[in-house]
């Protein structure tokens, strides 16, 4: 990616030149505000510079200016990285993720709080300030309900993180696979944070990872079989079922039939659960009783 792209058109007519000084003065950090601060009524995006360390006043004045039309951005050490818009089919992945989290979280009224890959969290760790927006994530309502104005409305209150995190991404390239498995054992599951659970998911390759901490404290890996995903002790009662992913990847997406007449209820012959139509007891068995 390069390092400036032209996104819009300039905003006004001072040369290239002087703008481009007014993000990247080398000063002192009284300076660099100083400067910022006078460039707030003519800010450019096409003059963001990737390569400068930026304060957390400056992150969240860019952020705002780009939230509607550009792509997102992680804060990590004081340097500004874009996340780039993913395909639609992950997109969809994330979504039927997060939905059967919310609706585990609404039928078992945990009162927690589900986000996407839009919120951010202040993973600051070993004195690094580092603000990542993982795929999906759960925050216990005991959390939630604790956060001040500043923490809910911005990141400039006390860094707090969520209890459950989920990425989706393709591990077919191992430096992606070791550079998302750094990121979960180094900055989510840092000493300090209060992420307990992890789950890593390749929908392509049918691959899964999950991560928890040992006795010590101690972040750990285990691959688990592309069967369903539960949520144990840390997330009781909450099971993701996986055939809608397959589903999504294969495009056989089924939307609910608009005919009065419905389908009964049928009994699991091996556990007794009550589902309704003959698909769904098909996709039902081979998840949970192969």
């Amino acid at each position: 990616m390069t390092q400036k792209r032209k996104l819009i058109e300039p905003l006004a007519s001072e040369n290239s030149a002087s703008k481009r000084k007014k993000f990247t003065d080398s000063g002192n950090s009284a300076s660099k505000r100083k400067k910022f601060a006078d460039s707030r009524k003519k800010f450019d995006i096409n003059e963001i510079d990737f390569n400068r360390t930026y304060n957390l006043e400056e992150f969240e004045f860019i952020k705002d200016h780009i939230k509607d039309n550009y792509p997102n951005f992680e804060f990590v050490n004081g340097k500004l990285v874009p996340v780039s818009y993913s395909p639609i089919v992950y997109e969809a992945i994330v979504h039927e993720i997060s939905r059967q989290l919310g609706n585990w979280n609404i039928n078992n009224s945990k009162n927690g709080v589900v986000t996407t890959s839009k919120g951010g969290f202040d993973f600051n760790v070993s004195g690094g300030q580092k603000i990542r927006a993982p795929n999906v994530t759960f925050t216990p309502a005991n959390i939630y309900r604790s956060l001040d104005e500043e923490q809910l409305w911005s990141f400039n209150g006390q860094p707090f993180t969520p209890f459950f995190v989920v990425e989706v991404a393709n591990l077919k390239k191992k430096e992606v696979d070791k550079e998302i498995d750094t990121k979960f054992k180094k900055e989510y599951f840092a000493i300090g944070t209060s992420v307990e659970l992890g789950w890593l998911i390749d929908p392509l390759n049918r691959i899964i990872q999950v991560y928890k901490r040992n006795k010590n404290g101690e972040p750990y890996r285990r691959k688990r079989p592309w069967v369903y995903l539960e949520g144990g002790k840390h997330l009781p009662g909450f099971t993701l079922e996986l055939w809608p992913i397959d589903d999504i990847i294969a495009q056989e997406i089924n939307y609910e039939d608009d005919s009065s007449e419905e389908e009964d209820e049928e009994e699991c012959p091996y556990c007794n659960a009550s589902i309704k139509g003959a698909s769904q007891m098909v996709k039902h068995i081979q998840n949970k009783h192969n």
